[in-house]
């Protein structure tokens, strides 16, 4: 089970320390100051982001998202676009909103990947036939069982952070429940999201009812999306 990178390091800190004073050599400060410079550097490296990537790329070329088509016939083709995995609110409400936007854009982005190949194709308009968004929510609790900080709050104790950040009692939200021994852990809940939208598209060389220019859509996506990125 996996625990945060900062829960990790303060163990990996916390076991070298328990280990030196039960073989009777206590860590004393050049070598205590060396081993949290190390942790610190982990930390640091595991904590950078990464830069966010384009959204409007074909499936594969920047990870498991993006857009697809198959073609049906010469002049119809299904368009598809799917999110990557994304991070959303662990309240219903909040969660609901990301899931409405979410799904706009996704529609929004293979509507605009159907008007560029219909335009590459030499159409001039297009209509949306038929069109699906499904949404994937999954909600994922992790917990950690981490032993205390010698005198702190006794050795050997385990303790619940709500919070989910590990054994830091100074963050906000990550007071542990019990100090005292026994089978205490942290938890953490985090809820993430995947949208596939699927437009059934038709294309026309000239303008025909129900339909919509294909320039005029190029138009306005490219203002609304084209710096649209993933983290």
């Amino acid at each position: 089970m996996s625990v945060p990178p900062f829960t990790q390091l303060l163990s990996f800190v916390s076991g070298i320390a328990r280990a030196h004073r039960r073989a009777g050599r206590p860590l004393k400060g050049p070598h205590l100051a060396a081993i949290a410079f190390c942790a610190a550097s982990l930390l640091l490296a595991a904590c950078t982001p990464s830069p966010p990537k384009p959204a409007m790329v074909a499936v594969g070329a920047n990870g498991n998202y993006g857009y697809t088509e198959v073609m049906i016939e010469p002049d119809r083709y299904q368009v598809s676009y799917l999110t990557p995995r994304l991070k959303v609110s662990n309240s219903r409400t909040d969660r609901d909103a990301e899931i409405v936007a979410e799904k706009a854009r996704a529609h929004d982005l293979a509507l605009w990947r159907a008007a560029q190949l219909g335009r590459d194709k030499g159409f001039a308009a297009l209509k949306i036939l038929e069109e699906h968004t499904d949404s994937d929510v999954d909600t994922n609790v992790q917990r950690s069982y981490q032993p205390g900080f010698y005198g702190y709050y006794g050795y050997g104790s385990h303790r619940y952070y709500p919070g989910g950040f590990g054994p830091v009692p100074w963050f906000p939200g990550d007071y542990p429940y019990g100090y005292w021994p026994g089978d205490y852990y942290y938890q953490r809940t985090t809820s993430s999201l995947r949208v596939n939208s699927r437009l059934e598209i038709k294309f026309f060389k000239t303008g025909a009812e129900g339909s919509r220019n294909i320039d005029d859509i190029i138009a306005d996506m490219s203002k609304r999306y084209a710096e649209a990125t993933y983290p």
